[in-house]
């Protein structure tokens, strides 16, 4: 039987602030997981959203024993690409018209993906 399972974080505080939170959904039937995160901008620049990504991408991978975990991203993000690639993930391609923004326009995400063995301490 299919399980999915969402694991949103707590955000993390710097100085008593928040300074971010990420989260992972899994579906445990096809040992996958998505992972999403966000960095404040007076926290950005800082390691967080690294240190946050491989904490978590390591629980995914050997504690829960996933095969996968993908990330998106928006194709004018180039912080939270570079970070995805510090921790590991692999630039995999553009999944074209993906997601509808707040503004209202259909934008590209960026796909991203992270298997065992691929994880960069």
């Amino acid at each position: 039987m299919a399980a999915d399972l969402t694991v949103i974080g707590r955000g993390t505080r710097i100085r008593g602030r928040v300074s971010g939170g990420i989260g992972m959904g899994v579906n445990a039937r096809d040992y996958r997981g998505r992972v999403g995160y966000w960095v404040a901008s007076s926290a950005r620049g800082r390691g967080v959203g690294t240190r946050a990504l491989r904490l978590l991408s390591r629980y995914a991978l050997d504690e829960l024993g996933l095969q996968r975990l993908d990330l998106i991203t928006d194709p004018e993000n180039g912080a939270s690409q570079r970070v995805a690639e510090k921790v590991g993930f692999q630039r995999e391609g553009i999944m074209r018209a993906h997601l509808r923004h707040p503004d209202g326009r259909v934008r590209d995400s960026v796909m991203f993906s992270l298997l065992p063995g691929e994880l960069r301490e």
